[in-house]
């Protein structure tokens, strides 16, 4: 993780964690000034009986000093400065706006309704709480730290999962066949090489490309090589004239079959010595036993795929 992108967890955290924070604060703030309100409308509406508030039905204009009495003597019960009692007047005599950090609430009364005036003072940041915001910023760079060493740890992790994997996993092995010089050799030992005549040649690599693009073809000994198979080896053959291989005449593919294979057969033998596993994908099946020239036997190869063999001068 870049320092760019630590910087952006560390002020997204601390802008949840304070949002989260404040918002509760401000939530309980509330909640604590509507129950004090609720606790000063009941002892304002008992004592209503004994203010001398003024009468516009009796013609009666009060006594404003005992009201304001009253209400100092209130407050300093409220004990608190976040919350004042303003006014306590009848509907008639209240004219005058409320300001915005003032709430009004009313009460019944059997001469009219009395409205109070409350004057709410919200305190949202003191010491305490800027001592939280500081712990919040706190945490959210030790949370930082410990999501940035989880991810490189993870990271390594891969790392090391990576190059497990690559020095566990062998790389498939290739068969080379260069025409120009008419050799096999693999890609576990390009040194070994095994060179080979131009009917075995030409007949293995026309094998490998009509089982590339003939999946489950079956090869008996008992019929005639496929047209196909044979255009395919003529093709080769003819590239090897052209890379100007001394050649007396085209070889016929179709005899000696099973010698032709044998060929084959010996230089896989000679260039994947040391990687047995890999014969059975490059081999053309042997027939064994009784009945091995049957129609069931099959010498095309069944798991051949393109990228298997490499062909140089192609």
């Amino acid at each position: 993780m870049s320092k760019y992108k630590q910087l952006i967890v560390i002020i997204s955290l601390f802008f949840i964690l304070s949002s989260v924070f404040y918002i509760s604060v401000i939530q309980k703030s509330q909640q604590v000034v509507k129950q004090k309100i609720i606790q000063i409308e009941k002892q304002i509406a008992l004592d209503l009986p004994l203010l001398d508030l003024s009468n516009e039905l009796l013609k009666h204009s009060g006594n404003k000093d005992a009201v304001n009495s009253y209400i100092k003597t209130l407050n300093s019960y409220i004990d608190s400065d976040d919350l004042r009692v303003v006014t306590i007047a009848p509907k008639s005599e209240m004219v005058t706006p409320i300001k915005p950090n003032q709430i009004i609430r009313s009460l019944s009364t059997n001469s009219g309704f009395v409205l109070v005036v409350f004057s709410v003072k919200h305190t949202h940041f003191t010491l305490s709480h800027v001592i939280y915001y500081l712990m919040f910023f706190v945490l959210s760079v030790l949370i930082s730290f410990w999501i940035k060493f989880a991810f490189i740890k993870q990271s390594n992790k891969q790392l090391i999962n990576t190059e497990h994997q690559t020095i566990t996993e062998p790389t498939p092995l290739v068969l080379i066949v260069d025409l120009n010089d008419k050799t096999f050799s693999s890609s576990c030992n390009k040194e070994q090489k095994m060179a080979l005549a131009n009917k075995p040649l030409c007949f293995y690599l026309a094998l490998v490309e009509y089982c590339t693009n003939n999946d489950d073809v079956t090869l008996s000994h008992n019929k005639n090589v496929p047209e196909e198979l044979l255009e395919l080896a003529n093709k080769y053959f003819y590239r090897l004239v052209e890379l100007g291989h001394t050649i007396r005449k085209r070889p016929n593919f179709n005899n000696s079959l099973e010698k032709t294979l044998s060929e084959i057969r010996a230089a896989l033998d000679e260039v994947l010595n040391e990687c047995p596993e890999e014969k059975e994908l490059y081999y053309p099946p042997k027939a064994y036993g009784e009945g091995s020239r049957s129609r069931l036997h099959s010498y095309g190869l069944a798991n051949i795929r393109k990228g298997n063999i490499e062909i140089i001068g192609k």
